[in-house]
């Protein structure tokens, strides 16, 4: 009877251990690449971070049209695709609001033309502006700039794994761009009207200014026109934490038409998710 007893009691605390230690021993903790304590999920290996990206940019500009330099402020949202060779590939909505001022150029006006024409100038006077005519013709102004660029559609590539501190990326999309553009004369020069429209005001497409009446009611000012083009760039993606990057880029804009070349370099504040 005591080898019995002894047997069944052994039996007992072996069916307790067992399923303690398979419970010890359960499916293991979902999948995370860490690298000098920089645990990072792409891509959902382990249904952690998704791999997504918004960032906001800020930095110089170099504007079509021979506008020269400005600034630009950018923001986008990386959405991953899927995995590329040596990295991943994201689709990419990129939206830039560019705004600059040109140095001063010559025009010449032909609606003051005849205008100079209509309060009876001959045609001599008419061209030469004041003090022979009214209204000038030929003068000094500066452009004013606003770009508006939407990319509805982009694919960015990164190169390097999740856990790499620094990665470099290229990118590249179509764009809608916005351009809305005026000309501010650099002197009122009008005999008529002095410092008021129709042309000493910010002329509209070089020619006259807008109503006043327009203008007191808040009316933007300017000459706007839709464009379709495209933009490349590249950069590098400094990584601070899990969730935080620092990003250094340069991107390239062509536009539909003549000297609608658009550059900036921006540099970019990533959040990641």
């Amino acid at each position: 009877m005591p080898l019995i007893r002894a047997a069944a009691l052994a039996a007992i605390s072996l069916s307790l251990a067992v399923p303690g230690r398979a419970q010890e021993t359960g499916p293991p903790p979902a999948g995370e690449e860490k690298d000098a304590g920089l645990g990072v999920h792409e891509l959902l290996p382990g249904i952690g971070k998704l791999g997504a990206q918004v960032g906001f940019s800020l930095g110089p500009s170099w504007n079509p049209y021979r506008v020269g330099r400005g600034l630009a402020a950018a923001a986008y949202v990386d959405l991953p695709v899927l995995h590329a060779p040596g990295g991943k590939l994201s689709y990419e909505l990129l939206v830039t609001l560019s705004d600059a001022e040109s140095a001063p150029f010559t025009i010449t006006d032909p609606v003051a033309f005849v205008a100079n024409l209509a309060a009876g100038a001959p045609p001599e006077a008419a061209l030469a502006g004041p003090p022979l005519a009214p209204f000038p013709v030929r003068r000094e102004v500066r452009t004013r700039l606003r770009l508006l660029q939407v990319s509805p559609f982009g694919f960015k590539y990164t190169y390097g794994p999740a856990t790499a501190r620094l990665r470099p990326y290229a990118a590249a999309g179509v764009d809608v761009v916005v351009v809305i553009t005026s000309q501010t004369p650099e002197r009122d020069e009008s005999l008529l009207f002095t410092g008021q429209a129709p042309f000493d005001d910010p002329l509209i497409a070089g020619l006259i200014a807008q109503a006043p009446e327009l203008t007191q009611l808040g009316y933007p000012t300017g000459q706007g026109d839709l464009r379709i083009g495209g933009h490349v760039g590249g950069g590098v993606e400094l990584r601070l934490g899990a969730s935080l990057s620092l990003n250094a880029d340069y991107r390239f804009t062509a536009l539909e038409g003549p000297n609608a070349r658009l550059h900036a370099l921006t540099s970019t504040l990533g959040v990641h998710w």
